[in-house]
């Protein structure tokens, strides 16, 4: 059982079997952080519609809810950061920089043309952090 899992949500996503994984992971004393990242793009786009920054954390953290629930119902403790800037960089600075012992993520996935295995953030993530990353399909 890991104590310290960082949980990676996009919200655009359906999260369920990433949040499967992380309740058959999680033990008694674990923590889980559920991080979401704001980027640029998403930032931009809503001062567009007259919506700013603390507004679009609100959003998010209400679309977060389920995660939530699904946590509760495992009886999983866990905390939730909402962060701003490249999905990317921001999930393996914080994976790199805080006390976890394992990373979860949803794969998004990458263009079928082009024939990807891995979206970008999850393929980036896995490539940079310095501790396990589960990519859950």
């Amino acid at each position: 059982m890991y104590k310290n899992i960082l949980l990676g949500v996009d919200t655009q996503l359906k999260n369920e079997k990433a949040i499967q994984e992380v309740c058959k992971l999680a033990g008694p004393d674990s923590l889980v952080t559920i991080v979401n990242v704001i980027s640029e793009q998403d930032l931009r786009a809503s001062i567009q519609f007259g919506m700013h920054l603390e507004e679009l954390k609100e959003k998010r953290c209400e679309e977060l809810e389920p995660t939530r629930r699904r946590l509760t119902d495992c009886d999983i403790q866990f905390e939730e950061l909402i962060l701003k800037g490249s999905p990317k960089e921001k999930l393996v600075e914080t994976a790199n920089r805080g006390n976890y012992e394992i990373v979860v993520l949803s794969n998004r996935k990458a263009e079928k043309e082009k024939k990807f295995v891995l979206g970008s953030v999850s393929h980036k993530v896995a490539k940079r952090a310095t501790i396990p990353v589960l990519i859950v399909k």
